[in-house]
């Protein structure tokens, strides 16, 4: 994701703090509160501040997704749901299972991702309710374009720390 930063903005970041959390930001597009405070080693206060700084003057976005809430760069717009899913691990993995295979029931689902039965099914019941999966005949089915998955995973790459993520990028760029 490239960012086009105007005289005003390159000003905001003249701060080496706000630049490091513009970087990281920039990096790891959808990254939480405490995945940054990680990165970047900054204490809470410090970090909380240059963060309000940022989304105040534009420069990122904030996006609540249930008890986190996620920062992006403002270019990312359409696409902030999909990434704050993708953030979450176990919802990863069963997005990026239903990539690979099409579709599939509950319980290979559950199998695949080793997690309860009613662990997989809230995860379900979140992606139903999101139009990103539907369940069709007692099986899920991916409906948001592989594409886009594949497109995002490939921009934030380095920042997911996932071999299933390099195993379906590497699948999708030989076929």
């Amino acid at each position: 994701m490239s960012s086009r930063l105007n005289e005003k903005d390159e000003k905001i970041l003249g701060l080496e703090n706000r630049k490091k959390i513009f970087e990281i930001v920039r990096k790891n597009g959808g990254c939480h509160f405490r995945e940054l405070e990680r990165r970047s080693g900054m204490a809470h206060g410090t970090l909380k501040y240059h963060l309000g700084f940022l989304a105040r003057h534009g420069l990122i976005v904030e996006k609540k997704d249930g008890n986190n809430v996620r920062y992006f760069l403002k270019e990312v717009k359409e696409d902030l749901e999909i990434i704050c899913l993708l953030r979450q691990k176990s919802i990863r993995q069963i997005i990026l299972f239903l990539a690979e295979n099409g579709k599939a029931h509950h319980g290979k689902i559950a199998n695949f991702v080793k997690l309860s039965g009613a662990t997989v099914s809230w995860h379900l019941g979140k992606l139903v309710r999101r139009g990103i999966v539907k369940c069709e005949n007692g099986a899920y089915i991916l409906l948001y374009p592989r594409e886009e998955i594949v497109r995002l995973l490939v921009s934030f790459r380095e920042s997911f720390f996932d071999s299933m993520v390099d195993r379906v990028i590497e699948m999708w760029e030989v076929g």
